[in-house]
């Protein structure tokens, strides 16, 4: 099979390519920067010059190849409105289009878990779990996911051969934004050996180490008679808080014990600093949203995951607490 990957240098898409390689399928990498390419051609992958604000430009590419997986995206968490809405949303629906014009028997497109509205804390989240009713006051990376995601699950309802794969928060050692491990929405270390994190200890985690991310990727764009279908991807959608820094406080160099405070303790002074910040319009999302939206716990099934992709996570949690942790130090 020949495959066509966007984001094929980054954080999980440059694993994404090295397995794809590793099962004897073709890869074609769109590209912007020659230096991040290099490693990956080094494995076998074909390089095609470009980036996603020119899909004219490389579209020729699209052809021949079976499969296309979407994993490119603008992540960072700075930016006007409009560069998220151009390479996350236009670009993302452009790419299904020219995919399909191309002769493309599955396209993946990767989401993320962030798009769901989370009303009340332990309700349970399926595929099917409604889309985030205030995406105004969510971060432009966020809101523009939602709206991407909108757009690939339109495509697969209308017949198009689309597969969605919606990440938890991944992480692993390299991670771009340098925050290879998940230390909750706040956190702050203390004299002691203690370190503060904002949240129940009861706070369901919805995390997937990258390996394992990956992994469901490459599920998705091979195991047979999938398309139009929407995978959740989390290692563990039982993982608290407290299993989970219980088990960092075993790695070297890191806080022995961990405090958990109620994230209510905090929205009344970021609602103060919202109401501040819409007075000189510097921004246009609300802090106070976010922060009372992530002390919500719930549960992400992954069980169409398994039963549909054959997707396990490979990688148990205290192993992939260690490869991350003791490479980043």
């Amino acid at each position: 099979m020949r495959v066509f990957v966007t984001g094929g240098t980054g954080f999980l898409g440059r694993r994404v390519v090295q397995r794809l390689l590793a099962q004897g399928h073709q890869v074609r990498v769109l590209a912007r920067n020659p230096d991040k390419a290099a490693a990956v051609k080094a494995l076998g992958a074909e390089i095609v010059l470009g980036d996603l604000g020119n899909i004219d430009a490389f579209k020729s590419s699209l052809r021949d190849c079976d499969c296309v997986v979407l994993v490119g995206a603008r992540a960072i968490s700075s930016g006007k409105w409009e560069e998220f809405v151009q390479e996350n949303v236009v670009a993302t629906e452009r790419m299904i289009d020219e995919a399909v014009a191309a002769g493309a028997r599955r396209i993946v497109y990767v989401s993320s878990l962030g798009i769901f509205e989370i009303p009340r804390d332990g309700i349970t989240i399926t595929e099917d779990t409604d889309y985030d009713r205030e995406p105004l006051l969510r971060g432009n990376y966020t809101r523009s996911k939602i709206d991407a995601d909108r757009v690939a699950i339109a495509a697969a309802r209308s017949g198009k051969p689309v597969v969605i794969v919606r990440p938890g928060r991944i992480y692993g050692h390299d991670h771009p934004l340098n925050q290879p491990l998940y230390l909750g929405r706040v956190k702050k270390k203390l004299p002691g050996g203690f370190c503060v994190v904002i949240g129940k200890s009861s706070y369901l985690t919805p995390i997937s180490y990258v390996e394992n991310a990956a992994d469901a990727v490459v599920a998705a764009a091979t195991v047979a008679n999938v398309n139009g279908q929407a995978f959740n991807i989390v290692d563990d959608p039982d993982l608290t808080h407290k299993t989970y820094f219980r088990a960092v406080s075993r790695l070297p160099g890191f806080p022995r014990r961990y405090l958990f405070l109620p994230v209510g303790l905090f929205v009344p002074a970021l609602v103060v600093v919202d109401f501040l910040h819409r007075l000189v319009r510097r921004r246009p999302f609300s802090v106070a949203y976010q922060l009372r939206r992530s002390g919500r716990s719930a549960r992400y099934t992954t069980d169409s995951a398994q039963a549909r992709l054959g997707w396990q996570p490979r990688v148990r949690l205290e192993d992939a607490l260690r490869e991350t942790a003791v490479p980043a130090k």
